[in-house]
């Protein structure tokens, strides 16, 4: 157990010399072949009766990770001798952290000898003391396995992950309005459907604009007929006033025009719909400036992120995160913080900021509005304070508040 939770140990071996086990080798992992340079180094620190540290790789610069053999003489234990030599790759610096922790283990391992022991010895009914012996060598036991599980963790590091709730965004949205107050006349499609540039996605009723349009075409033409007749009369101020009549009905007739092209509600680019059904809504009347539909393209996505207050301090522009989807759970999409923003939202847990995110590749199931689980890496902390900080954070505003 202690080889598995102290990373870098590629090998370990125990050699023990007490008189019930003569001679035997038990190594880690179990079907490994001994290395000669971790057998070399027991033999001498068994010799010496004194720690051996040999290092058989130098770095390839100062501070970086080095092989090392590390061996250590079991010499605290009762009735019990024997050397134990782990191969480790390790920075020079953390070399005085992993003899502490051997030594944890050392001890660790006396206290399972002496309940083995003890549990051997025979007990005689109503024999309080033996039971109470017992009681006292678990809780021991316990005590030490609980103090040397925290003592690795404060030591060993690891990457601090920022978990929260995410979803996908089109990096730009496009909206469709009503160009002017009406009525649905049709649909040809609705939220959830890809549509291209220039598809007519629903059209408005123009029955009352065309006629409209028909009236002023013969309002302009009754004005048009009376201009040339005061022309002929050679009066020159009904002329003026009939030509100005005949350009007012030509711009009722352009602006009449316009809104019969713009009646057709087509798509601005290529994507897909992500609001407005109006199958259900024929003959509907719209005020102008209704939102209809929302369009977004497939290419191109933004990953919005909602970071609780307490953790958004520890995000920053430029930080590397994973995203994992409940559409799509078994694949992994990572990506890139592009900004911290200080707008925020109200949720039932609370209070979130909004990060936004650049996902790296962006694969053809992505669907604008698909929800998720981001984590974003922050920096390394130690896996004591990965685990417990919030419960430390929550102490700590407990007593302020309590406190006088």
């Amino acid at each position: 157990m202690l080889c598995q939770m102290l990373p870098g140990i590629s090998q370990a071996v125990l050699i023990t010399d007490s008189c019930a086990q003569a001679g035997s080798i038990y190594r880690w992992p179990s079907n490994c072949e001994i290395d000669n340079d971790v057998m070399s180094a027991a033999t001498l620190a068994a010799s010496q009766n004194k720690s051996v540290t040999t290092t058989l790789s130098s770095g390839h610069r100062n501070g970086s990770a080095v092989d090392m053999t590390i061996a250590l003489p079991l010499s605290r234990l009762d009735d019990f001798t024997g050397t134990l030599a782990i191969l480790v790759n390790i920075k020079p610096s953390q070399q005085t952290i992993v003899m502490q922790v051997l030594h944890w283990g050392e001890e660790w391992l006396g206290l399972l000898l002496h309940q083995q022991d003890a549990s051997l010895e025979p007990v005689m009914p109503g024999s309080d003391r033996s039971v109470t012996f017992l009681r006292s060598g678990r809780s021991r036991l316990v005590f030490v396995s609980v103090l040397l599980l925290l003592g690795l963790m404060s030591v060993v590091t690891g990457t601090y992950r920022v978990t929260a709730s995410a979803s996908l965004e089109g990096k730009i949205q496009r909206v469709i309005v009503a160009p002017f107050d009406g009525y649905i006349a049709s649909a040809n499609a609705r939220a959830g459907e890809n549509v291209a540039a220039g598809d007519v996605i629903a059209k408005l009723d123009t029955r009352e604009l065309l006629l409209q349009q028909q009236r002023y075409i013969a309002e302009k033409h009754e004005h048009d007929r009376r201009y040339r007749k005061a022309l002929s009369e050679r009066d020159k101020t009904q002329a003026h006033i009939f030509k100005s009549q005949v350009s007012q009905a030509d711009a009722q007739l352009k602006l009449l025009q316009k809104k019969i092209e713009r009646s057709a509600l087509v798509s601005p680019l290529d994507g897909v719909i992500i609001s407005g059904d109006l199958t259900r809504s024929l003959g509907a009347p719209v005020k102008v400036g209704d939102v209809l539909f929302e369009v977004a393209p497939l290419e191109e996505y933004r990953l919005i992120i909602f970071v609780d207050e307490k953790q958004v301090a520890g995000v920053q522009q430029g930080m590397r995160g994973v995203l994992t989807l409940k559409a799509l759970p078994d694949n992994a999409l990572t990506f890139n913080v592009h900004k911290v923003s200080p707008v925020y939202e109200e949720n039932v847990n609370g209070i979130a900021y909004r990060v936004e995110a650049r996902l790296d590749q962006n694969p053809p199931a992505l669907r604008p509005g698909m929800q998720g689980v981001a984590k974003i890496e922050t920096d390394q902390r130690s896996y004591l304070w990965i685990y417990f900080h919030k419960l430390f954070d929550a102490m700590r505003l407990w007593l302020w508040r309590w406190l006088p």
